[in-house]
């Protein structure tokens, strides 16, 4: 791309493309954080580098190669849909989250951790079996089995005598939302990681499970062993002591508060610094490679006269005037195959007789792509004088191209 089209480009941004490019940028991060905490980096990495060859290829013209990557691209974005079809429900899940949805008595507190804290102490030390799961901002339902609705005030009381030996749920888990038990009982999926998983039995697979899917946190307690193990964005890590405890609870509950507007956007400005300057860039690729070419402009041309089948005992004696001024409009990309010198006024004489004609410009005798419009002509018409003189003594002006029917040909 040269300096003049870059200026020219430049140039012509309006408030329009301004906001358009936000709009991708902001896309493209979301996009990219996506994969991060999915932990897909590799996916993103590889389709940066199939749309720079794409780029490349289309920039200098490859046209084969522009239209296979062109299919591959179209393949590729059904096998993600396939590939990450999990991760795409939970992604428009949280946005359905975000609209008028039932809210809980109130958010946990204090005493409320540490009660649970002390339960599950008292589990651990005992050798009770347990599950609590705490819900965070992704819904659960589609990943939950069973139970029975509970709607309770989260109590050590209560936790004790659900997960009572002699209790019909003790086996199940219990789905903690704000201060409330609304769910006990409850089967969670099983997580396929059997590495982390090594020397843990079933509670630690479904509490592993759902943190892999959702943004939970999951409490398990061995009952063989009387360990504590918590379960958070897909890793599980045994607990060494109650405070570390108490802390991790504290901090997911402080962390799923709502966050006051200020931090969000100092968060928002200060966090994930690459991934903004990678979205930016690619952004403003994308608004050159296919924003730009899908821009309706116009342009002008001077075009030459071109007479078609002049009969043989006609010459031209004077055309006014020798060019027309056209102008052309349509999407940019529409004039890249148009060949400027090929723009002609073409002028069919064909059975005319002697004398002044005035033929008006238009679409029927100015040959252009589909794609693009005549807007005006100056002037509109074009004045022809046709002569009768003997071959040899006909008048030609210069600036304009004539052609007459072959000796041979014969008119219907």
């Amino acid at each position: 791309m040269s300096l003049e089209a870059l200026w020219e480009m430049i140039r012509t941004i309006d408030l329009a493309d301004i906001l358009d490019i936000s709009v991708v940028v902001i896309l493209i991060y979301c996009i990219l954080i996506w994969f991060k905490q999915t932990r897909a980096a590799f996916v993103a990495r590889g389709i940066l580098i199939f749309a720079i060859f794409f780029f490349v290829a289309r920039q200098t013209k490859m046209y084969l190669t522009t239209w296979i990557f062109q299919g591959f691209f179209a393949v590729f974005l059904i096998a993600l849909v396939v590939i990450f079809q999990e991760e795409l429900r939970r992604f428009f899940e949280r946005l359905a989250a975000l609209g008028p949805q039932r809210r809980v008595a109130r958010p946990i507190q204090s005493e409320e951790v540490e009660a649970l804290v002390r339960t599950v102490a008292q589990f651990a030390r005992e050798r009770i079996g347990a599950l609590i799961v705490l819900k965070g901002k992704d819904p659960l339902d589609r990943h939950l089995s069973g139970g029975y609705e509970l709607d309770g005030r989260l109590s050590e009381a209560l936790l004790a005598s659900i997960f009572d030996s002699h209790s019909e749920g003790h086996d199940g888990a219990v789905i903690v939302e704000g201060d409330r038990i609304i769910r006990f009982a409850v089967q969670l999926p099983l997580s396929k990681e059997f590495e982390k998983l090594s020397g843990t039995g079933t509670r630690h697979a479904a509490a592993l499970g759902l943190s892999e899917r959702t943004d939970a946190m999951c409490i398990a307690v061995s009952e063989q062993k009387g360990t504590i193990s918590i379960a958070q964005a897909g890793e599980i890590t045994a607990v060494p002591d109650l405070p570390v405890l108490q802390k991790r609870i504290a901090v997911f509950v402080r962390e799923g508060k709502n966050i006051p507007a200020q931090k969000r956007w100092y968060g928002f400005f200060r966090e994930h610094t690459l991934e903004k300057v990678v979205s930016l860039s690619f952004a403003v690729i994308l608004w050159v490679v296919f924003a730009q070419e899908l821009k309706p402009v116009d342009r002008i041309f001077m075009a030459p006269i071109e007479v078609h089948n002049l009969p043989v005992n006609l010459g031209v004696e004077r055309v006014k005037p020798e060019r027309i001024r056209v102008r052309l409009a349509g999407l940019k990309r529409d004039f890249g195959m148009l060949d400027p010198k090929g723009i002609r006024i073409h002028i069919d004489l064909d059975q005319a007789a002697a004398g002044g004609r005035r033929v008006l410009v238009s679409e029927d005798n100015l040959p252009i792509p589909r794609a693009l419009r005549l807007v005006n002509a100056e002037p509109a018409y074009v004045e022809i004088l046709l002569t009768e003189a003997p071959e040899g003594k006909r008048g030609n002006p210069s600036g304009f191209i004539f052609s007459r029917p072959s000796a041979g040909s014969k008119k219907n």
